[in-house]
């Protein structure tokens, strides 16, 4: 049974939490389309295998979340900025 993600997902991330799960997705993870498509792993030969049905409930759950600017990162663990210069430096990051 294919398992269908109803939004945009985070590969990355989603791998994460399928293994977490018991799910084996060593080989990767990869998806029909940005959203609402098709999330399937690979073989050892590097052909699409559907994930099993357990996978369902854990793409479902799925909720991605934007990865941090490792420069942000630093900038908030900065103790000597303050609030506003540390705003400052990450507004210049962000844009």
């Amino acid at each position: 049974m294919a398992v269908i993600a109803m939004t945009t997902v985070r590969c990355d991330q989603l791998q994460d939490e399928l293994a977490a799960a018991g799910i084996d997705v060593a080989a990767g993870i990869g998806t029909s389309g940005e959203a609402i498509g098709d999330v399937f792993t690979y073989d050892g030969d590097g052909h699409i295998v559907d994930l099993p049905d357990a996978a369902q409930t854990v793409v479902d759950a799925h909720v991605p979340v934007e990865p941090v600017d490792p420069r942000i990162a630093v900038i908030e663990g900065m103790d000597s900025l303050s609030d506003a210069d540390k705003a400052a430096l990450i507004g210049l990051i962000v844009g």
